[in-house]
């Protein structure tokens, strides 16, 4: 589950303002009576319906941090299934054309992540030489 509380319109992703953030994982317990949180992630997702991977094992997010210098950067991010934790985020561009505004994200065969936005529909592909945004070590 994303948390894209407070976010009402596109105005609300402008200027560098963000939701809350944060995305859960919620399991079944084994015994199917009820259910517990596995993971948060701080992760801000103000406007996307996430998409899990099977084959490997990544939950695919689009986010936009709050960034208090006004820069409206959204990215593809990565966060590991299992644990919580990203793995990668992929800068897709900054400012409204770039905002999907609750579009899910599609995974295709060759393993490229499209995302529809205002300005037309973005292609992310895993190569070795894409531009990566470096994460703390304490990254959860």
């Amino acid at each position: 589950m994303e948390n894209d509380y407070g976010c009402t319109s596109l105005k609300d992703t402008q200027q560098g303002r963000s939701t809350p953030g944060g995305i859960t994982k919620v399991e079944v317990d084994p015994d199917g009576r009820g259910c517990h949180v596995a993971w948060t992630s701080p992760e801000q997702s103000p406007t996307v319906v996430t998409k899990l991977s099977r084959a490997n094992g990544i939950l695919y997010a689009y986010t936009k941090p709050a960034n208090a210098q006004g820069v409206d950067a959204w990215y593809l991010t990565g966060i590991d299934w299992r644990t919580g934790r990203t793995r990668f985020r992929i800068p897709t561009g900054t400012g409204d054309a770039v905002n999907n505004n609750w579009s899910p994200i599609a995974l295709g065969p060759d393993g490229s992540a499209y995302v529809s936005a205002y300005g037309g529909i973005l292609r992310v592909h895993d190569t070795n030489d894409r531009p990566r945004t470096p994460l703390p070590a304490d990254t959860p």
